[in-house]
Formats: C-alpha cells, sequence, structure tokens
C-alpha cells in the first residue's frame, strides 16, 4: 500500500502495474530514444492496455501517488486550505463504478477533470473513456467532443516568427516541393537529419519554396514555427549577427529579456538548452554562409531546420544534401507566366517562351515582366520579346563573348557581378516607366532604410506630396517592383517581449532585396551623392517631425519617478505619433544606421530611444541611445550628452542591469559638475542612489540621495526634495533602520501632500505601510497599503502596485489568512511578470516560498526560492546571497523530512549550484 491507503501493486483487474513494473515498461520506451516528457503518453497507454482506468493511468504513469496529486490539485485551485482528499482521488478513478452505482458517487467534473490534466501534463479528454461518457450528462459529452476537435485542430505557438506573406502564387516546383515534403516526413517519422539547405541565386524562389511547405506542416510541430530573415544578401544592410538573432529567437520562445546574457556564445548556450525538448519548425531565410547559421543551429533533433542561400553551406556537418533550386522548367515558367499577366487564350506562346528564356526562367525576373505585360496589355507582348531579342544578341556581343552558353547564364553573370542583379528584367521594367518621377523613386527606393515603404515614409525621400507618392507607389508597384506586403496575425505564444498592435493606417509595400539593389546600383549612375544625402536627410527630417510630437519628457522632468511614466493617451496628435514611431520601428532603426552625425540625426536617435524603451525594446534603446551619444559627442555639446547618459542609465536600470546603469549615471553627474548644471547634477545623483541601493551598496547610495537632497533644497524644488527622502525612506527601511526610515517617509509624505504629487505619495504611504506592520499595527498597515495600491492603480503604476499587493499579502500571512496572502502574492507576481520587472517577479517569488513554507508540499519552497534566486543572480544584487542560504536550509529541511523534489526542480538547483 502506497502512504496513503492505495495500492499501487497491482490494477483494477488484478494484472501488475506496480512500480517495478512501471520502471520496466518506462525504460523499454526510454530505450526507444524517447525523453521524459515524450513517454507519458505511450506509458499511460500502456497501463490503460493493462487494465487502468484513463485517471489512475495518467496518475501512475506520472509517478504521483493520489495525496500528492490531492495536494497539487488545492494548490492550483488556488486554495491550499481546499477540501480535495486522496479518497476522493480515489473515487474519481473509479468512476462510475457498476452500472447504476454512478448517481450516487461523486462524479469527476469537467473543471475537475482540467486541473488533473494540469497535473498530469496532457489534455483533459485524454483522462475519459466510453465508460465515463456513458454515464456523463449531456453538456459534458459536447465539452469533450469540442476539447477533442480543438485539440485535433489547434495549432499551438511557443514562437513569435510567422511565415512571412506573399501575395504571389506559388506555381510549379513540384518536384521539389515533394523532395522537401519527403524530408519533413521522414524527419517526423523516424528522426531524418534535422537540418535541411535550400540553395539558389537571388530570385530563384527558395523562399517561396519554404514558405509553400511550411505552411503544409506547421501544424505538426506541436510547438509551432520560428522564421529568421538573417539578411544575408539584402542590399543596404549588413548580415544579421549571431548575437541579434539569438537574442530574437530566445524572446520569441518566451525567454524574458531582462533575463538574456551578451554575447552569441552564451546566448547561443541559452537557446539550446531552451528549446531542448521542444518541437519546431525553424527556418533560417537568406543565410550568408554556413559561419552565419551555424552559432543558430538548436541542436535538438526534434527541431526541423530549414536554411534558404545563395552560396552552397558545405561547412553544415550533418546536416542533409542540399536541395538545389534551379531555374524553373519552360512548363512551370509559362504557367507562372500566363498566372501573372493575364493573357487571353490565344496568347503568343513563341513570344512568350522568347522572353521566359531572355529571363533566364527565374521567378523573379518573370514576375517583373509579366507585371509589365498585366499593366499594359496583349499588345506589348509583341515589343517585349523583340526587345528580349536584342538584348539577348547584347549579351552575346558582350567583351566577354561566351555565344556559346544560354542566355540565362550570362544574365546569372551579371547577377554576379555587384549591382548586375537580374539587370536585363529590371533594366527594362526601369526604361518602361512613361515618368522620369517614377523612375526617381525607383531610384530613391535603393535607399529607403526599411523593408517596407508607404506614401507617407516616401512622399519625404521624393519631396512630394503624400497622394502623389501613393500614386507613384501604386504604379511602380504594378510593374513589379514592389510586392503589397501581406499582413498575418500575430500568433499568441507565450512572450515577454511586447507585441503592440498596428495602427490602421496606408497600405504598406515591400521592397525586395533585389530590386533594392537593382535601385540603389541604377541610383549611382543617375544621381548624384548630394542627392542621396538630400533625400536621406528630408526623410531624417519627417521622422523627426513626428518623433518631437509624442511627447517624450526631458530627463529633468521625470527625475524622481520610475519607470518614467508612459505618456497618456489624451492627445491625439501625441498618440497618433507614438503609434507610428511603434509600426515605422524597423525603418526608422534603418534610418540611424544609415543617416550622417548631424544633429537631427542625433535627436531622432535620442527620441527614439526613449519611445521603445517604454515598450521593453531594451536593447533597441540601448543601441539608439548609444548613437545618439556618439553624435553629441562629435559635435561637443555637453548638456545633450549629459542628457543621454541619464537615459541610457535608465534603460539599462529598466533592464536590471544595475551596475552599467550606474557608470551611466555617475558619468552623466561628472559632466553635470563640470557644467555647473546643479540641477542635472541632481538627477544623476538621484538615479545612481536608486540602482546603488537595489544593488545593495547602502553607504554611497545613501550619500548619493543625501547629496541629492541637499541640492534638491538649495533649489527649492519640493517635488524632487520628497523623492530623495523617499529614496532615503526606502535605503534605511531596508537597512532595518525603522525610525529613521519612518522619519523621512513622513517628511515625504507631507510634501507630496502640499504639492499634489500623487506618485511620491503612494510610494511614501507603501514605505510607511510596510514598517508599520514592522511594528505590529497590522490594522493602520493595511489601510497604508490599500491607500497605495489605489494610488496605484489610479497612475497605472505597476511597480507600486505590485508592491503595494504583496505587501498586503504579507499582512495576510500575519493573521492567518492563507487563501487571501496567496491571491495577493499571484496577483503581484502576474504584474511583475506582465511589465517584464523581474525585481518585482522575484521578491513575489520568495514571498511565495514563505508562504508555501506555512502550508504546501514543501518541495514547493525550494522551487519558488530557486526561481527566485535565478533572477536575483542574473540582476548582480546582494540579496541573492541571503536567498541561496534560504534554499540551501529549504533544501535539507526536504531531505531530513524525505520529500521528494521533482527532477525538473532538481535540475533547476543544480543549474544554480545548489546541492540536492
Amino acid at each position: 500500500m502506497s502512504r496513503n491507503g492505495e495500492s499501487d501493486g497491482s490494477d483494477d483487474h488484478g494484472r501488475d502495474v506496480g512500480a517495478d513494473t512501471r520502471k520496466q515498461l518506462r525504460g523499454i520506451l526510454r530505450r526507444t530514444g524517447l525523453r521524459e516528457n515524450e513517454l507519458l503518453e505511450p506509458l499511460a497507454a500502456e497501463l490503460r492496455q493493462r487494465g487502468c482506468r484513463p485517471r489512475k493511468a495518467w496518475r501512475l504513469a506520472n509517478e504521483f501517488t493520489q495525496q500528492e496529486v490531492a495536494e497539487e490539485f488545492n494548490r492550483l485551485m488556488g486554495k491550499a486550505s481546499a477540501p480535495m482528499k486522496a479518497a476522493r482521488i480515489s473515487e474519481y478513478e473509479s468512476w462510475p463504478g457498476l452500472r447504476g452505482a454512478s448517481r450516487s458517487r461523486p462524479r469527476p467534473t469537467v473543471d475537475a477533470l482540467r486541473i488533473l490534466a494540469t497535473i498530469y501534463r496532457t489534455s483533459w479528454d485524454q483522462l475519459v473513456d466510453t465508460a465515463d461518457l456513458d454515464c456523463m450528462p449531456r453538456t459534458d459529452r459536447v465539452a469533450f467532443r469540442t476539447e477533442l476537435a480543438r485539440r485535433c485542430t489547434t495549432l499551438p505557438r511557443m514562437a513569435g516568427g510567422a511565415v512571412p506573406g506573399e501575395m504571389i502564387p506559388f506555381v510549379g516546383r513540384e518536384r521539389q516541393v515533394a523532395e522537401l515534403r519527403q524530408r519533413i516526413e521522414r524527419h517526423l517519422e523516424n528522426g531524418g537529419p534535422a537540418v535541411h539547405v535550400v540553395n539558389g541565386l537571388a530570385g530563384i524562389g527558395k523562399t517561396a519554396l519554404v514558405r509553400c511547405v511550411v505552411d503544409a506542416h506547421a501544424d505538426r510541430y506541436p510547438d509551432g514555427l520560428i522564421w529568421e530573415d538573417l539578411h544575408g544578401h539584402t542590399a543596404g544592410r549588413t548580415p544579421r549577427t549571431a548575437a541579434d538573432v539569438l537574442e530574437q529567437l530566445l524572446l520569441k520562445i518566451g525567454v524574458a529579456p531582462e533575463t538574456i546574457d551578451s554575447g552569441a556564445e552564451r546566448r547561443g548556450h541559452r537557446w539550446r538548452d531552451e528549446i531542448r525538448g521542444h518541437r519546431l519548425l525553424i527556418v533560417f531565410d537568406n543565410a550568408l554562409d554556413s559561419r552565419h547559421v551555424l552559432p543558430l543551429l538548436p541542436g535538438a533533433r526534434d527541431c526541423l531546420v530549414i536554411i534558404t542561400s545563395r552560396r552552397r553551406l558545405t561547412g553544415l556537418a550533418g546536416a542533409a544534401a542540399p536541395l538545389q533550386l534551379d531555374p524553373m522548367t519552360m512548363a512551370e515558367a509559362e504557367e507562372f507566366f500566363l498566372e501573372l499577366s493575364h493573357l487571353p487564350a490565344d496568347y503568343d506562346v513563341g513570344a512568350v517562351r522568347r522572353i521566359l528564356d531572355t529571363a533566364g526562367r527565374l521567378p523573379l525576373a518573370i514576375r517583373l515582366i509579366a507585371g509589365q505585360i498585366a499593366h499594359g496589355g496583349e499588345d506589348m507582348l509583341a515589343a517585349l520579346a523583340a526587345e528580349f531579342d536584342s538584348l539577348a544578341e547584347g549579351l552575346r556581343q558582350a567583351p566577354d563573348d561566351r555565344a556559346a552558353e544560354s542566355v540565362a547564364d550570362h544574365i546569372l553573370d551579371r547577377f554576379a557581378a555587384e549591382g548586375e542583379t537580374l539587370r536585363a528584367a529590371f533594366e527594362l521594367s526601369y526604361q518602361r516607366l512613361p515618368d522620369p518621377e517614377l523612375r526617381r523613386v525607383v531610384r530613391l527606393l535603393g535607399w529607403f532604410p526599411g523593408p517596407e515603404i508607404t506614401s507617407g515614409t516616401l512622399a519625404p525621400m521624393a519631396a512630394v506630396s503624400e497622394p502623389t507618392a501613393g500614386t507613384f507607389i501604386h504604379r511602380i508597384s504594378e510593374v513589379g517592383f514592389l510586392d503589397r506586403a501581406k499582413r498575418l496575425p500575430e500568433p499568441s505564444a507565450p512572450t515577454r517581449e511586447p507585441r503592440p498592435t498596428r495602427p490602421v493606417g496606408p497600405v504598406r509595400y515591400r521592397i525586395h532585396d533585389v530590386t533594392r539593389l537593382f535601385s540603389r546600383a541604377q541610383a549611382d549612375l543617375e544621381d548624384t551623392s548630394s542627392e542621396r544625402a538630400a533625400a536621406m536627410a528630408r526623410l531624417v527630417r519627417h521622422c523627426l517631425g513626428i518623433a518631437r510630437q509624442a511627447g517624450v519628457p526631458r530627463p529633468f522632468d521625470i527625475a524622481g519617478s520610475f519607470p518614467t511614466p508612459s505618456p497618456r493617451d489624451t492627445d491625439p496628435v501625441a498618440a497618433a505619433a507614438r503609434d507610428w514611431l511603434t509600426t515605422e520601428r524597423e525603418m526608422l532603426l534603418g534610418c540611424i544606421r544609415v543617416a550622417g552625425s548631424g544633429s537631427d540625426f542625433g535627436e531622432l536617435a535620442r527620441l527614439l530611444g526613449s519611445h521603445l524603451s517604454t515598450l521593453g525594446y531594451w536593447s533597441d534603446a540601448r543601441w539608439l541611445f548609444v548613437r545618439a551619444l556618439d553624435s553629441t559627442r562629435g559635435r561637443g555639446d555637453r548638456l545633450t550628452e549629459c542628457d543621454i547618459l541619464y537615459e541610457l542609465g535608465t534603460v539599462h536600470r529598466r533592464a536590471c542591469d544595475y551596475d552599467t546603469a550606474a557608470k551611466c549615471f555617475e558619468e552623466a553627474r561628472t559632466i553635470a559638475v563640470r557644467l555647473g548644471d546643479q540641477l542635472r547634477t541632481a538627477c544623476a545623483l538621484w538615479g545612481y542612489a536608486e540602482v546603488t541601493r537595489h544593488i545593495g551598496d547602502y553607504h554611497p547610495a545613501s550619500r548619493a540621495y543625501l547629496d541629492a537632497l541637499a541640492i534638491a533644497r538649495l533649489l527649492e524644488n519640493p517635488k524632487f526634495e520628497g523623492s530623495n527622502l523617499r529614496g532615503l525612506g526606502h535605503l534605511e527601511r531596508t537597512r532595518g533602520e525603522r525610525e529613521t526610515a519612518h522619519d523621512y517617509y513622513l517628511a515625504a509624505l507631507g510634501i507630496a501632500g502640499q504639492i499634489g504629487d500623487r506618485y511620491s505619495l503612494g510610494w511614501s504611504l507603501w514605505g510607511l505601510g510596510l514598517i508599520t506592520r514592522d511594528t505590529g499595527d497590522l490594522d493602520i498597515a493595511r489601510a497604508q497599503l490599500a491607500d497605495a495600491h489605489g494610488i496605484a492603480v489610479e497612475m497605472a503604476d505597476a511597480l507600486l502596485e505590485a508592491d503595494a499587493l504583496r505587501g498586503l499579502g504579507q499582512i495576510a500571512c500575519d493573521v492567518r489568512d492563507l487563501d487571501a496572502a496567496q491571491e495577493f502574492f499571484a496577483d503581484s507576481m502576474d504584474i511583475a511578470r506582465r511589465n517584464r520587472d523581474p525585481h518585482g517577479e522575484a521578491d513575489a517569488l520568495r514571498a511565495l516560498a514563505g508562504l508555501v513554507s506555512e502550508v504546501g508540499p514543501q518541495w514547493r519552497v525550494c522551487d519558488f526560492l530557486g526561481k527566485a534566486l535565478a533572477r536575483y543572480q542574473s540582476m548582480g544584487v546582494r540579496i541573492a546571497e541571503q536567498v541561496r542560504v534560504e534554499l540551501e536550509q529549504a533544501v535539507l529541511r526536504c531531505a531530513r523530512n524525505q520529500v521528494r523534489i521533482p527532477e525538473q526542480v532538481r535540475e533547476d538547483l543544480l543549474a544554480l549550484g545548489v546541492t540536492v
């Protein structure tokens, strides 16, 4: 008998399913290569075959006792003292029992089955058999049918990389499609090669082929799809670095941005660790070479990786033989041409095939040429064929005459010769444009800094009105120079990287990399460098004008409050500007990459960095502030340099990179002192004090607060005076100096009340509430914290809201209202997670550990403290040392009391260096 009275030595019909038998079955399944999480379903099926009902089979497959299931059931219900008992779990497992007895026995409801499914790591329909269905009420049977249909049809998404949209129909390539599908099937069925490369020239259709196959197979990989464009051969962009791509990969699988280390090697290790045990379909599009993609490979055999590249990636050991994509067959090319050109049934077959021969049967060239015919009508066909004949003759008479080779070879040679990509097709499309202004717009595409263009972003570059720019875009898209971008819905994936909804705006058009290459080469021939510089300067000024409308505050306006309050959308102009900055993020980043070092460039970088930092794009914000800093230093503008350093310190603080933040604030203070700017000096001192306090360096933090306080009083700035008094209160409270902290908080509270500073009022009440709780006056403490929480909700201050809830939870613990305490702590952690606040999340986890130590499975204390320690360590704060001691003590208690720590928790603790 097990410790809760259940028998685990034989099943319902007497056949042996005891621990030894289960161990033997588990070993057989493991020898097939299955991991622990993969063998649960087949093991449960084997136990059912041996006579176990489904709920018992899944419990035994997880090696849980009925008592453990009951405890976990109560925890998931959010009520540690809930009445679920082991005996009730036993009744659920045997229900409905003998015919006619089901009405008198406790029935597992759908809600109960869902909780059990969470515990057993399955779906609740797996816990039901026909005996259950025969006795279930009709509503439960309908729910079962709905759940089964949902599980069989829904594509869960772990990743954020959707398949790039395309409005051009996919035609032909039947052999290549079949080959790639067979490779995927072999990988799914028997673990065939996990890495596959599609080779071919630009414009050959590599991305289109992979898109077609991925669309049909994405649902076979339950953890979702990741698609990353590596920009290996994207005109005007350097190939993406491994560190950049790995950061995005980690974000897309739900890794918190503040926990991602710098450096490709460390990110690569993290990527491979996180992806282990998952089954994903991953596409790395447009790789430069083997070295470009090697650091990105997950090394997980259950993940299928498809890579596209112009080059043969011979350095990928273990990859399957490359799938070489050649020009279309004549039949495929003709079908593709007709699909796009809309020619009548009696079209001139000879003319079409001569055009296709000259185009080399390359999909991109075909699309451009067919676009002209669709635009100009059937009459253009003969003229185009004659012109292509002439072009082919010209190629045969080139200085490096190779008349024996095909026209396609000549076109491909041009493609490989820096700027001559598919030159024949592009040149023809370009010269066919009737208006010189249209040709100028095509040339401008070569310098446009983003992947997508709109009438609003083309207008300033071309120095025309937005309606005129819209007309230009429409006309050049008709002949194939632009593709209308297709917007796909955002996938539902667990992620902490913000995914703001794109506002409805002008139609967006995608610029193909080969189009950009041709456009830039043509611009080099026809335009001067000053004309190109003027176009970029106009675009930067346009972007800067919008950025200035976004209401980004000056650093010294917001010093004393953290995080930087997000601007309220009361001003529709400012709200629209912020939406535009978010939507055009990639284009704006491109502007900063290619723009010069003037004041407009530096200001745009700073304003965009400030905006993106409020959305959680901390990597982008840091890079932008560094670029702005370089620009400012080049001009010798020390005042602006000081402000940028303050903002850079703030964004590092938002990411909990406290050490770097402290250095930025110190440098800002040095500049402010040299300038004799006391307000900026005080702001930098306050920022430095805040981050050093969080680190645990209390002496320098105290000195900085006091210096800033003295300046605030000298400047007669009561708001900033209150901020420093409040900071000193936080510091002294943390050091255990309650009376001193109480005095500081009261002084800050008085100032806040006098000047109507709701932010300072809320945080001062929070600090007073914690101190009052320590003195034992719980009713007053609860009222103070409740008032602080109300102010936090009113001001949308997520940090204060989370901290106030945690304080209320601690008071609930004091009065033994453990259900309320758990709810407070859970809400606090949820807010911290949603706002990407690792410090608040760690504090909530530590509080939950204290609660569980009172009531609940003791191994959960280790789990919560381990998660808290991981977060504290990543921030480099000294409280991590204390939490490590608490964790080691909790592990020892589990050992003394013979409490089993689950395997995953043990692995997590070992990774932290904790002996289990």
